[in-house]
């Protein structure tokens, strides 16, 4: 049976419910602790590393249409060692990302039931996925578009409702550099999500066409919803911004006072489906393709009859849950956000190696992309750094051994 495909819309539905998941909804009172005075100024920055991260797999998406993202780019461009980083650190970086995102589902749903609902869904969304990338692109398309018309309606309401007299940080406070890279650091994570489309490589018809405009697509739909969002959440709660950690809940019960919980619970719920689903197809397509070129072992490659990486997606699933098991991961914003700033630095590098009648980024644009993207690395909140350097050095260790024992 043929490998299933999907087309530019399915790719769309994929990049929407990937960013538009459960990160945003924690993301906005999070960078808004770290600065409150240099709130916009985080998004922004965040955004343009996105877009600059953007433009360099657009290059590399054009040239190459192998699953994997930027590991299969890096590959032919840089060599088996940085394909091998980039592709751990997106693993690792995303696995957790999954939990995390899993116990956001869990809270919202059923806080009282322990982690069992989390479990379920990874199970359900893995499921999917193995039936085939026609059915993951579905089901997100679903998802996708109750929670982008969910986040457009919040915006507008807010941008056209009269705003309360609110305590507001002042205009003339000069916010810290390192809280700025910070909290950029944690908005990232809310932008993250265009990777899973170029990881399904030649499962979008037409790849090197369509991956590049679904990316742009997405990012720029992404990019006008946030900036909407951040000036409306600071128009209604001000300063209580920085203490209120359901910022969506309490705006909702002024634009929809007797369908607030119900409906924020619903979406929330949704949008972490939608994330999950997406993350669990993305990240399995790149451990499989790790599996071929006997980055991992080669099991991970095994397709069924779908066209689907079962046994990788199977052992992601499996990961994640284990995460869940353990108990909060909150903290897992910074590792995951480390993680993929990692990665997408070795995807600006990848795109300096590109041929002149190849590259469409620019190489200042790459070069810009990658200072940018390890100064956000450096600025993430908590042990993210020293960790995740900690785990990278041992994997490539222990890959070396491998290597020199064949």
């Amino acid at each position: 049976m043929p490998k299933q495909q999907v087309g530019l819309l399915g790719a769309i539905a994929i990049g929407l419910a990937s960013m538009l998941g459960a990160g945003v909804f924690v993301v906005f009172h999070t960078a808004y602790v770290i600065t409150p005075t240099g709130y916009y100024w985080a998004l922004a920055l965040a955004a343009v590393v996105a877009a600059l991260n953007s433009w360099a797999i657009y290059s590399l998406a054009r040239a190459i249409d192998r699953p994997g993202g930027v590991y299969a780019y890096s590959r032919i461009y840089l060599g088996d060692t940085f394909s091998f980083a980039s592709g751990f650190a997106f693993v690792f970086g995303k696995i957790g990302s999954i939990a995390a995102i899993a116990l956001a589902f869990n809270n919202y749903l059923a806080p009282g039931l322990k982690f069992w609902p989390a479990v379920l869904a990874i199970a359900v969304l893995a499921l999917i996925n193995i039936l085939g990338i026609q059915r993951t692109a579905g089901v997100a398309a679903v998802l996708a578009t109750v929670t982008t018309l969910f986040l457009s309606w919040f915006a507008i309401s807010g941008l056209v409702l009269p705003a309360p007299l609110l305590v507001l940080p002042s205009p003339n406070a000069t916010p810290a550099l390192t809280n700025v890279l910070s909290a950029a650091a944690v908005f990232f994570f809310a932008f993250a999500g265009y990777a899973r489309i170029a990881t399904l490589g030649n499962e979008v018809r037409d790849a090197k066409r369509n991956i590049p405009k679904a990316i742009l697509i997405t990012l720029t739909a992404v990019m006008v919803i946030y900036f909407m969002l951040a000036f409306v959440m600071q128009k209604f709660l001000g300063l209580d911004l920085y203490t209120d950690v359901a910022p969506f809940k309490s705006l909702s019960g002024l634009f929809l006072p007797n369908l607030a919980q119900p409906v924020t619970v619903v979406v929330a719920v949704l949008a972490s489906l939608g994330s999950m689903l997406a993350l669990l197809a993305g990240v399995s397509r790149t451990a499989a393709t790790m599996g071929e070129d006997r980055e991992l072992p080669a099991v991970f490659m095994k397709r069924n009859r779908h066209g689907s990486p079962w046994v990788a997606e199977v052992v992601i699933a499996a990961g994640a849950i284990v995460l869940v098991a353990v108990g909060d991961l909150s903290w897992v914003i910074g590792f995951s956000s480390f993680s993929v700033l990692f990665y997408y630095s070795i995807g600006h590098l990848s795109v300096l190696r590109q041929g002149v009648t190849e590259r469409v980024a620019p190489r200042a644009v790459a070069i810009l992309g990658f200072i940018l993207c390890w100064a956000l690395a450096f600025a993430v909140p908590g042990p993210a750094v020293p960790v995740s350097l900690g785990i990278l050095g041992a994997a490539l260790l222990v890959r070396l051994a491998v290597v020199r024992s064949r």
